[in-house]
């Protein structure tokens, strides 16, 4: 049974202009300063449950990661120095890099743990269009074993946390008995990850049980970490002139703070288990025993043959279609975000699995791990957001740049590209290679890191913060990808559910759409396929021979092939009384 979870002071527009402090000041100032306030009182890390913060554990482990990050900065200077970009030995050169990068990231998250494993899932995960561009495969397939396979403590470890919820006896010191909670438990955990180990166990009664257990140490780790992060934000908001990163760190103290109570863990475990109980048994969420959990261990049913959701390969094995697979990913965690609002953290390869139905090769999606969730129903996000959708399928200029407004401010021309690159013809004056780039599925090169990171400070000036769902959107299009399902499908299935949820108040179990709805949403597809499909096939020759920069309207290339036609016709129409006089004059 698999593993944990994931999870803004609004920035004015002169915060979101100002400077970013190069990594060289970050590798400096910062850690010359954080060295000098080691024994400076630190403020407590706020929400129920924390421990007393160690500032120089925090500022230890910190500065170790800034001397990695160092390392491998100076590693991308230097192995490309004397190198031509866009050459395969520039290539060679910086994929061995990506590689060495990637080692180190490792090295830190294993030695680390907690809220550095959470930043590994994070990476090993989500995708958001921007391809290898955004994130090197060397690093999303190195850091890819944090999903479930972090590094855990031995058992004898844990015994105190376990004994907290149940009769154990003189275990582990003495075996277990039948006076004992459980028949017997694995010493080896089955799944590992940022704040837990599970381990397989037995009930008296013969109920086989995944027991999900918190790191002993993990609080005062995170505790620790918290008061070293607001410190440096506070120095780069000074070094910076007013880039404010405090909201950021907040946040996200506020979310684990959430994460680390497995008692709300199982509230929305059963949030959502009711919630999506008409799709049983296509859906599946496992029972939690309450009687034998606490706000650090979650006991609950254990599922037997599991394969990961982004492993073709395994679900093969179990006679199951990867293709249903995704179809039936994508229409749950659309209908979740669309009908009722509520949007899972942290849906990665840890958390959601597919095994075959008793009897048949159907497949049944079973979501773990309930730690965090985002409510899109405060501001009407959930019912905005279905209408934005609808509009970037419609390319709805004027709609889409209302609700842009309020979800992204002065910086929403960048919410399309982020939620999908097919969504890039939505705008005005597109350019062709912005064309291509979405034809290939990701972030057009005119995007760069830095105009991310002010769009996700500019949510939060828009009124609306939407980085829950970004996040949670990026790693289920990762598991999507992986799984072989196309923009197109990944979008239509959206497209469907936009439509059902548009509505202030919709139904808890959504109903079909009509043949005319369905019919409506393939011909948008279709469309926007299409657009896509002709732009990109002449977009060199035009930059090339031509020298346009932006991409022709729509209906001229449609248009094209009958232009051409009608072209041809007159063109011989033309010709035929010449060439018969030709023949005349010749005879």
């Amino acid at each position: 049974q698999r593993m944990p979870r994931k999870a803004s002071e609004e920035p004015s527009s002169r915060r979101v202009r100002a400077r970013l402090p190069s990594a060289a000041e970050t590798a400096t100032e910062p850690a010359a300063a954080m060295a000098a306030s080691v024994n400076a009182p630190a403020a407590p890390a706020q929400g129920a449950g924390w421990a007393e913060p160690d500032f120089m554990l925090g500022t230890t482990r910190s500065m170790v990661t800034m001397m990695q990050f160092n390392e491998q900065k100076q590693d991308y200077l230097s192995c490309v120095a004397e190198l031509k970009e866009g050459t395969e030995e520039h290539r060679r050169a910086m994929d061995s890099c990506h590689e060495r990068g990637a080692e180190r990231c490792v090295k830190v998250a294993q030695m680390h743990r907690g809220l550095y494993v959470k930043a590994a899932q994070f990476i090993a995960s989500i995708r958001g269009g921007t391809g290898d561009r955004g994130v090197p495969r060397q690093y999303t397939q190195a850091l890819r074993i944090f999903t479930d396979h972090a590094p855990h403590k031995p058992i004898g470890e844990i015994a105190a946390t376990l004994r907290n919820c149940m009769k154990l006896g003189n275990w582990p010191e003495a075996p277990l008995d039948d006076k004992c909670t459980l028949r017997w438990i694995e010493d080896e955990p089955i799944a590992a990850a940022s704040l837990a180990q599970v381990h397989r166990g037995e009930l008296q009664d013969g109920t086989k049980v995944a027991i999900k257990v918190q790191y002993p140490e993990l609080r005062k780790e995170m505790a620790s970490d918290f008061a070293v992060f607001k410190t440096m934000g506070a120095q780069i908001k000074e070094m910076s002139s007013g880039y404010d990163l405090m909201w950021v760190v907040e946040d996200f103290e506020k979310n684990m703070t959430r994460e680390l109570d497995f008692e709300l863990e199982a509230d929305s475990g059963e949030a959502t288990a009711a919630g999506l109980s008409h799709l049983v048994p296509r859906v599946f969420v496992p029972r939690v025993y309450r009687e034998f959990s606490s706000k650090t261990v979650l006991t609950m049913e254990f599922c037997e043959g599991l394969a990961k959701a982004n492993d073709p390969a395994a679900l093969a094995a179990l006679g199951l279609d990867p293709g249903e697979c995704a179809a039936l990913l994508c229409d749950t965690f659309a209908e979740m975000i669309f009908v009722h609002g509520r949007v899972h953290a942290d849906p990665h390869a840890g958390n959601v699995y597919f095994r075959a139905r008793e009897g048949t090769s159907s497949p049944q999606l079973v979501i773990l791990d309930h730690g965090l969730y985002y409510d899109l129903n405060e501001n009407d996000v959930r019912l905005y957001f279905c209408k934005y959708w609808k509009a970037c399928c419609t390319k709805d200029s004027a709609t889409m740049d209302a609700i842009g407004q309020r979800f992204a401010g002065a910086l929403r021309r960048f919410l399309p590209l982020i939620l999908s690159p097919w969504f890039i013809f939505g705008g005005t004056r597109v350019s062709l290679m912005e064309a291509v780039a979405a034809a290939q599925g990701r972030l057009p090169d005119s995007v760069g890191i830095r105009d991310v990171a002010d769009f996700v400070m500019a949510t939060r000036e828009g009124g609306a913060n939407l980085i829950g769902l970004l996040h949670s959107l990026g790693y289920t299009r990762g598991l999507l990808d992986d799984l072989g399902f196309s923009e197109g499908r990944r979008i239509a299935s959206m497209l469907r559910y936009a439509i059902i949820g548009d509505t202030p108040e919709p139904p808890k179990v959504p109903k079909p759409l009509t043949a005319q709805d369905r019919a409506w949403v393939l011909w948008r597809i279709a469309l926007l396929r299409c657009h896509i499909g002709l732009v990109a096939p002449v977009a060199w020759p035009l930059v090339r021979f031509a020298g346009a920069t932006q991409a022709p309207p729509f209906w001229l290339l449609a248009g094209a092939p009958a232009i051409a036609t009608l072209a041809a016709v007159a063109a011989f129409i033309w010709a035929a009384p010449l060439s018969r006089g030709t023949l005349r004059l010749q005879s």
